[in-house]
């Protein structure tokens, strides 16, 4: 919650981030962002559809296990998106090739998602949220990716897909609940722009006392 809450302030401005400069700087903006649209965009749909009944939702046990399962594939839909991004502006900035580049997106993945602490979803199930993500960046169009919204249509896909809604009411909502995971985004593609550095990134990223860093 707190997490989620310095996200938001970070988001509308109240809060300004340091640079990005290391490895883990990056992961870490990766994965509290990602958490914030995700969780922040499910919710709100659901509560939405949900109206005055919302509160009681949460005394059913069905439902809070369709929601947290939800919540993490719509997370990791928006680990995928959010990263392929970064690595799309790292390239982009500092001419990495496209070995490079999608070796740098598979360790990113696993990174954040292959130890993640959660117990909703199998431990394999969870990682493997990162198998979509890597299948994109071989054969990603990095350009594109780097141009901003070809890189965020998983996360709307999942909402869409995962919500604890009837599917008849999605079909309904459909344009609305793209649109406003798509809105979420726009700050956070420009604050990541404003923030990362690429020459100090990856530096960082390929240090010699680094175990089988990536090639660039």
């Amino acid at each position: 919650m707190i997490t989620t809450i310095k996200s938001a302030l970070r988001i509308i401005g109240f809060i300004k981030d340091p640079p990005l400069t290391t490895r883990q700087q990056l992961y870490d903006f990766i994965d509290s962002r990602a958490a914030f649209v995700s969780q922040v965009t499910l919710y709100t749909y659901v509560k939405a559809r949900a109206g005055t009944r919302f509160p009681k939702l949460f005394q059913n046990d069905d439902f809070l296990t369709s929601l947290r399962i939800a919540r993490w594939h719509v997370y990791g839909a928006a680990i995928c998106d959010l990263g392929l991004f970064a690595i799309a502006q790292l390239k982009r900035d500092s001419g990495l090739n496209d070995t490079a580049a999608r070796e740098l997106a598979i360790e990113m993945l696993d990174g954040i998602l292959l130890d993640y602490d959660q117990n909703d979803i199998d431990p394999k199930d969870f990682a493997a949220m990162g198998d979509t993500g890597k299948q994109r960046a071989a054969f990603a169009n990095w350009d594109l990716i780097a141009d901003g919204p070809a890189a965020f249509q998983s996360s709307s896909d999942a909402v869409f897909r995962w919500a604890p809604i009837a599917d008849e009411l999605k079909d309904n909502d459909e344009e609305i609940v793209r649109n406003s995971i798509h809105l979420r985004w726009i700050g956070v593609r420009r604050d990541l722009k404003e923030l990362i550095k690429p020459s100090l990134i990856l530096a960082d990223w390929h240090k010699s006392d680094r175990p089988n860093p990536p090639s660039i």
